[in-house]
């Protein structure tokens, strides 16, 4: 997996768990949503696994492989829901903007290599915009 492909996994991160989320919650509860139609073979397929497996793989990924100041970047920058760019990590957390920057390079390259089986497909969010968009 490429560094371009990896942060764009990084940046869709929480559109994932927000997903996995719902979905486990619709499958529990047995509520009637739109996840219901995917569960059910109406689209494409259906994601929970899929998605699970991107948001399982994400966070052993960073919690096993990366340094503890490296996991502290990729939080802080992808994965936080107020994420922050390098500099403004830099100024949070007292470090000179070219130590933060070498960690953030090397944590990238570290979950590209844990990343890589990770194919197109099973990164690819499903658009189901076409179902709010109903002819009246």
């Amino acid at each position: 997996m490429d560094n371009n492909q990896l942060t764009e996994l990084l940046k869709d991160y929480r559109s994932y768990k927000f997903a996995v989320q719902n979905l486990i919650e619709v499958e529990a509860n047995r509520w009637s949503s739109i996840y219901d139609e995917r569960a059910y073979g109406n689209l494409d397929g259906w994601d929970k696994s899929r998605y699970s497996r991107i948001v399982n793989l994400i966070d052993g990924a960073v919690n096993e492989v990366l340094s503890d100041d490296q996991r502290m970047v990729i939080m802080r920058k992808y994965l936080d829901r107020n994420t922050m760019d390098l500099v403004e990590i830099s100024k949070a957390v007292h470090i000179h903007r070219t130590t933060v920057g070498r960690w953030h390079t090397e944590a990238i390259r570290r979950l590209s290599v844990a990343l890589a089986p990770l194919s197109y497909k099973d990164r690819e969010i499903s658009n189901i915009d076409f179902m709010f968009n109903q002819p009246a």
